[in-house]
């Protein structure tokens, strides 16, 4: 099986910083602990709701996300956003801005993926069902479903600093 994934998820926990990774996995975590424990203690199983709900959304996501990074790819201030190196070390090296965005981008691409294929394999499969093992996986996909929605509020706002805003805003981004 092919793993070369695993590489992306890497860059972007190396490259994030810890001021960006609390909000995009703190919020999202106790989220899913929430649900966990309002399913395991409550009997209250919300997580069946949101999951089937929210299914649409986050493949409209997936394909919007797509769309962007094409888009972002050929536009001439990301080009330019190449040539700006930040202070974060990437592989021995400085990133450039360029750099951190597409990890960001196909990070929110491959997890949305997952998403994708979780929701439908759960469908498949929808004939074993062993609740503590479908409460844990529900509550997993809840913490990434709300994980992808706030890196996604991010990668919206670090594209925002580079294509339209001026190179002082850059720092926000780049400084740790």
């Amino acid at each position: 099986m092919n793993v070369e994934f695993l590489y992306v998820f890497i860059d972007y926990l190396f490259t994030s910083k810890k001021k960006n990774l609390i909000p995009e996995w703190g919020l999202p975590i106790l989220l899913g602990i929430t649900c966990l424990i309002l399913s395991f203690v409550y009997g209250i199983n919300s997580q069946y709701y949101i999951i089937e709900h929210t299914f649409g959304f986050v493949g409209t996501l997936f394909c919007f996300t797509l769309a962007s990074l094409n888009m972002l790819l050929g536009r001439e201030k990301m080009k330019e956003a190449s040539n700006y190196k930040t202070n974060i070390i990437f592989r021995g090296r400085k990133a450039t801005l360029y750099e951190l965005v597409i990890i960001l981008y196909a990070y929110l691409i491959l997890v949305e993926g997952f998403l994708c294929i979780g929701y439908v394999l759960a469908h498949i499969f929808n004939f074993v069902y062993i609740k503590a093992i479908a409460i844990l996986l529900n509550s997993l996909y809840i913490v990434l479903l709300f994980n992808v929605l706030i890196t996604t509020i991010r990668a919206i706002t670090e594209t925002y600093l580079i294509l339209i805003r001026d190179s002082n805003l850059k720092d926000n981004i780049t400084n740790k």
